[in-house]
This record gives structure tokens, C-alpha cells and sequence, in this order.
């Protein structure tokens, strides 16, 4: 049976990913989708807002086969190493045949030509000396439109590098754009969803004006998990709510400490150890380091990095050596069963389906893993109201 990849971060899923997993099936001619996400912390520098379980959940609810973790040292970092990483787990695990992707001009071939054009470096130097940040000056140089070209490309970037055999389909995103804040209908954007999430979180509950709002974007299921999960007090989880321990991460770290994390450099360090010592909160602090050479999803990632314990040194192994890769399945699709067989059997890299097979990983693998489990307990700091958790491996593979 022909399978399609899709990496995702669902947060949270929502009818556009739903319409992807549908036309990434039709546009490869697949009949099953396996699904790379995001572990518990995401790629613009904050918590997911639901636990990846719950997120498998949805996912498997809305179309997909399978789901393998993508390990917090990938999910949290740059787009070129999030891309790599999720690219080199896919093909490690033997499933790099097809990957498909949102894109907002829907053109694998002009997003490869772009990917191609943007590793002019010359190109992108020049951008970034006249103030660009580093997204956008890869995306001037290589004339990528949106968010979701950007990362397109870098997927392509990837796919030329370790998996050039890949197969890509390019889906075109519909309804509202990556960004957009007010919903927009059944095709509203995740910004959108979580605005209205948040918001509505102060409460404890989803009104039954919010609930209307978010019929028509969000699947039954999802919509209902969240509504529960809102009145328990553990969704959704925010950068906000993780403040307190950020500002106590960065504060206790020294300079020299803080320039060993990913993608400090140009003296941030000085500006964060700065602004925490005179910020009261995270937004204040962020606000205070925030320049146009910067994304705010950079600045974000360099508190999280702080907080989990990501190093430079550690990122980049795991970009360079696949020793310290594995692919975890989350979740499968009851009568997709096989899919995990499949797995075992192509598989180059260790393949962690229950607790035990975690304990028999080499030494590279087990730190990658140990930091997915320190996010995922550090990822409940950031729920509302119950900070409690499940410790990571003692949840069972989700069948539905």
C-alpha cells in the first residue's frame, strides 16, 4: 500500500489539517498517511498547547494512520533544523517515500527552484546587513511568499540532502493565512484558534458564543477534548503561563552560559540576562530583547532552549549524528495496525513503540528521548490551572 508523510505540529488540529491528510492521500495517490509531530513544545518557541497524546489523538481522529513523535530537540529549534529533523526521522524510519506539505502558492516545483536560489548565501548575507531577520532574508533570496513556503523550502532543502528520492506534493492552503488572528470560517488559522482558546481560558470554559465561533473551525472531537480539558485546567497551555520558570532559567544562568544556547549570538545574551534581571514577566522581557534583526519566535525559542536545557552543542549533534535519532510511534488508526510492523521492519534507526524498547535505546537515542520527557513535564508548568502530568512513558500507544 502506497503511504504519504506529512510533518505536522497540529496546534491545534483544525479543519485545515484535516483537508491537508484528505488531499495528501489523493494528490500521491496513497492510501494511509503517517504523521511526523511536534513533540510538547512547537516550532515558533512556546508549548503546544495540548499534550502531544491528546494531539495524536486528534490527529489519528482526523485522517491519519500513524503518528511518530518528532523529538522536542527538533520541534523546538530554527526552521532548517526542524525541517532536517523530521525529514531524517522520516527517512530513517523508512517512510521518506512521499511527503506532502501546505504551501501557500501550492507549487512544489517553483518552492524547489526558490529552496535552490535561496542557499545563495552571498544573497542572503546582503539581506540580513540591511536589517532583515533571518527568515526573511532566506525568503527574499529565494522568493518564497509565506510562512508555509518558507518552511516548504526548507523541507525541500532537506529532502535534497538525505532523502533525494522523495516524492513531493505540495497542498495550497485555503481560507485564512498562516498568521491571520480573527477566525475565518472553516478554514480558520491555528493564530486565530488559539487566540479564541486563550482568551476564553481565563474563564475556565468555552461560552457558548466561543463554542458557535469555533464550530465551524475546529472538528467535533477536538472541539469537545478542548472544552473539557479547558474546565479541568489543563488547556491550553501558554508561554505565558510558563513565565515564572523562564524568568528563573534565565536568571540563573550565567553569560556565558546563555551564549552556549541555540541561535544566541550578536551579544543576545547580554540583552537576556539584562532584561531578566529588570523584566517582571516573559512578554515584558521579550518585548525589551525584541528588534527587527529578530523574530519574536526566535526570542522565544532562546527562553524555551533555557528552560528544557537545549545547548548548542547538544541541537547540533543531534542535526549532524542520527545515533541519536529514534522514531516513536504515538499513536496508530485501529486496522492500521500493520503500519507499526512496517516500521520495525524498515527501520534503521531504533524504534520505541512501549516503555521497555526506550529502555534498550543506545546512549544517543536515550538523551534525545530524556529531553522529550523533560518538555513533556515542563510543558504541564505552562496549563492554567493543573500543572499536574502523566510522566511520558508511562502513556500506552493510542489505537482509535
Amino acid at each position: 500500500m502506497r503511504t504519504v508523510s506529512i510533518i505536522a505540529e497540529y496546534n491545534p488540529f483544525h479543519n485545515g489539517h484535516a483537508y491537508q491528510l484528505e488531499e495528501a492521500k489523493r494528490s500521491s495517490g496513497a492510501e494511509r498517511a503517517v504523521v511526523i509531530m511536534s513533540a510538547s513544545f512547537v516550532q515558533r518557541g512556546e508549548p503546544a498547547c495540548a499534550d502531544k497524546f491528546t494531539r495524536a489523538k486528534w490527529a489519528l481522529d482526523g485522517g491519519a494512520d500513524m503518528v511518530l513523535e518528532l523529538p522536542d530537540l527538533f520541534s523546538l529549534s530554527c526552521a532548517e533544523r526542524f525541517a532536517c529533523g523530521a525529514v531524517r526521522v522520516l527517512a530513517g524510519a523508512g517512510f521518506a517515500e512521499r511527503l506532502s506539505f501546505g504551501s501557500e502558492t501550492g507549487d512544489a516545483e517553483a518552492l524547489r527552484r526558490s529552496a535552490l536560489k535561496s542557499e545563495d548565501s552571498a544573497a542572503v548575507a546582503e539581506l540580513l546587513k540591511r536589517g532583515l531577520s533571518y527568515p526573511a532574508a532566506v525568503a527574499g533570496a529565494g522568493g518564497a511568499l509565506g510562512p508555509n513556503d518558507i518552511l516548504g523550502a526548507e523541507y525541500l532543502r532537506a529532502i535534497e540532502r538525505y532523502s533525494p528520492d522523495t516524492e513531493v506534493y505540495a497542498v495550497k492552503r485555503e481560507g485564512a493565512g498562516h498568521a491571520d488572528e480573527e477566525l475565518g470560517g472553516e478554514f480558520s488559522s491555528a493564530a486565530a484558534i488559539r487566540r479564541v482558546l486563550l482568551g476564553a481560558s481565563a474563564t475556565g470554559r468555552l461560552s457558548p458564543a466561543v463554542l458557535d465561533g469555533l464550530s465551524g473551525a475546529l472538528p467535533r472531537g477536538v472541539l469537545e477534548d478542548a472544552a473539557e480539558q479547558m474546565r479541568t485546567g489543563v488547556f491550553p497551555a501558554s508561554l505565558e503561563g510558563l513565565s515564572d520558570a523562564a524568568l528563573y532559567a534565565l536568571r540563573r544562568m550565567s553569560r556565558e552560559e546563555m551564549r552556549m544556547l541555540p541561535e544566541v549570538a550578536e551579544g543576545l545574551e547580554n540583552l537576556f540576562a539584562e532584561h531578566a534581571a529588570d523584566s517582571s514577566g516573559i512578554t515584558e522581557l521579550l518585548g525589551k530583547v525584541k528588534s527587527k534583526r529578530y523574530t519574536m519566535a526566535r526570542l522565544k525559542r532562546i527562553a524555551m532552549y533555557a528552560l528544557v536545557g537545549v545547548t548548542e552543542r547538544l541541537q547540533r549533534g543531534a542535526a549532524e549524528d542520527d545515533g541519536l535519532l529514534y522514531a516513536r510511534v504515538l499513536g496508530v488508526r485501529k486496522g492500521a495496525e500493520g503500519l507499526i510492523s512496517e516500521l520495525c521492519e524498515r527501520s534503521r534507526i531504533p524504534v520505541v513503540v512501549r516503555s521497555s524498547d526506550a529502555e534498550k535505546l543506545p546512549e544517543g537515542a536515550r538523551q534525545t528521548l530524556r529531553l522529550s520527557e523533560l518538555a513533556h513535564a515542563i510543558r504541564a508548568v505552562g496549563q492554567p490551572y493543573d500543572k499536574s502530568f502523566e510522566p511520558d512513558l508511562s502513556h500506552r500507544l493510542i489505537v482509535r
